[in-house]
């Protein structure tokens, strides 16, 4: 028999009953109540983001180019605080200071009177000489330089960083150095060419009219030139060898170059070679004007004294009548006509050479071309006769090229004695090695001759 649920047992029941279906009901509402706020936490989070986002796309896509492009049209807005933070933050290469290229070319420029920083700049930028408007004016502030750039015309190179592009328009020395090789051989428009394919910055036109017509207070300063003829250039008092220059500033300025390359002569010039050529019954002018022809016709370094003793032998004899004075040189042919064919400006021998070859193209002439025909039927102008030295006797009316001190010296140690009148390019055992046959008598030098054409056959 069962027993029914006292009236408390079933009580007890229906209460727990309730509690459990309260919890069941009440349950999930106290979960969707704890994850509410995380929920509302993450949208917030998230729209906060978004918001990020778009404003930083919208500064770096739409303002920031814009106001970048306004500082490159404006530059010297960058005088301001704000401005140079901006674009330190938003393009800092814009005031790299770096140069526009590597390319070694001069490019003179003329800075008017009333030109400001920012059409100087904009002149620069527009040569090529400057990558950025915005760091050439940054340049400027660094320097201290604001509104004081001076006019006149000026040589730059885009090898030239802006800071260094100031401080050549402020005619300022700085630090950086360049080098510059002058080749043995080398006729004075070669030499200014050298320069000018350099990173130097001097004004090339000044710099070549020195060397053609230097002024008394040089000439004064060195006794080598003591004797110098009166309008005469310096072809053939510059020594090749490689220098190192100040870029620009005063020390590389032209009178200052000018200046060092004469030093150098001098240092080189000892008293062992002045003696040599005072015995030799030489000026130093002379001896020179042989050197620079030995210069151009040796190729071995031991035939230089023997080359030498032969143009000599024909200057100081020229009553033998095998030569009657006349150095039957190539090299002054070739130098005559070029010298005619393209009239360099400035030349001294040319007068006024107004219409004549610029100093900016002198590097793009083959000085030194293969003569066409025979030495004594080259023409050349009446005022460069003096470098037909197979119908002129004497020597030509100046030097021709650089000499090295080697050739100099192989004009004041020249074997006289050994009486050479004659030489003539062999090729022993077949190779054209640029050695040469010697003889003093015609008939010796036209057997040589002969030989050396049946050895030469071929190559």
């Amino acid at each position: 028999m069962s027993r029914r649920p006292s009236s408390w047992e079933h009580e007890e029941r229906r209460n727990a009953r309730i509690r459990e279906l309260r919890e069941q009901r009440e349950g999930p509402v106290r979960r969707r109540r704890r994850i509410q706020p995380l929920l509302l936490l993450a949208w917030i989070a998230g729209t906060i983001a978004l918001l990020g986002v778009l404003i930083f796309l919208g500064f770096n896509v739409f303002f920031a180019p814009r106001v970048m492009a306004w500082v490159e049209e404006n530059p010297g807005a960058i005088e301001h605080g704000i401005v140079q933070d901006f674009v330190k933050w938003y393009a800092p290469e814009e005031l790299a200071d770096e140069p526009a290229s590597t390319e070694h070319r001069r490019v003179t420029i003329q800075v008017e009177s009333g030109a400001t920083d920012t059409s100087i700049g904009q002149m620069l930028f527009d040569q090529g000489l400057i990558k950025s408007r915005v760091a050439f004016q940054y340049a400027i502030i660094q320097a201290g330089r604001e509104g004081t750039l001076p006019v006149g015309v000026f040589d730059l190179s885009p090898t030239l960083k802006p800071s260094e592009i100031v401080a050549a328009l402020q005619g300022q020395e700085f630090a950086p150095t360049t080098t510059v090789t002058i080749r043995e051989g080398l006729r004075l428009e070669e030499v200014v060419a050298a320069f000018a394919q350099s990173e130097m910055t001097m004004n090339m036109e000044e710099f070549a009219a020195i060397l053609e017509a230097p002024p008394a207070e040089i000439l004064n300063e060195f006794d080598f030139l003591a004797d110098l003829p009166a309008g005469r250039s310096l072809e053939g008092y510059i020594p090749p060898d490689t220098y190192e220059f100040e870029i620009s500033g005063d020390r590389g300025s032209p009178t200052f170059i000018v200046r060092d390359l004469l030093t150098q002569f001098e240092q080189s010039f000892t008293q062992e070679i002045r003696d040599g050529i005072a015995a030799k019954g030489l000026t130093i002018d002379e001896a020179i004007i042989i050197a620079s022809i030995v210069e151009r016709e040796a190729v071995v370094e031991e035939e230089r004294p023997l080359i030498a003793s032969v143009y000599i032998n024909r200057f100081l004899n020229p009553d033998n009548t095998q030569t009657v004075g006349l150095l039957n040189a190539d090299p002054t042919l070739q130098y005559g006509l070029t010298t005619g064919e393209y009239r360099p400006v400035g030349h001294p021998l040319l007068g006024d050479a107004t219409g004549g070859l610029p100093v900016d193209e002198w590097g793009s002439v083959d000085w030194w071309p293969q003569l066409q025909v025979g030495g004594g039927e080259v023409a050349l102008d009446e005022a460069l006769l003096g470098f037909q030295t197979y119908t002129q006797p004497g020597l030509p009316p100046m030097p021709i090229a650089a000499p090295r001190i080697s050739s100099l010296a192989a004009v004041a140690s020249a074997p006289l004695e050994d009486g050479y009148l004659f030489f003539v390019a062999g090729c022993p055992g077949g190779t054209r090695d640029g050695s040469h046959y010697f003889s003093r008598t015609n008939g010796e030098h036209e057997a040589l001759v002969a030989q050396a054409r049946e050895e030469c056959a071929g190559q």
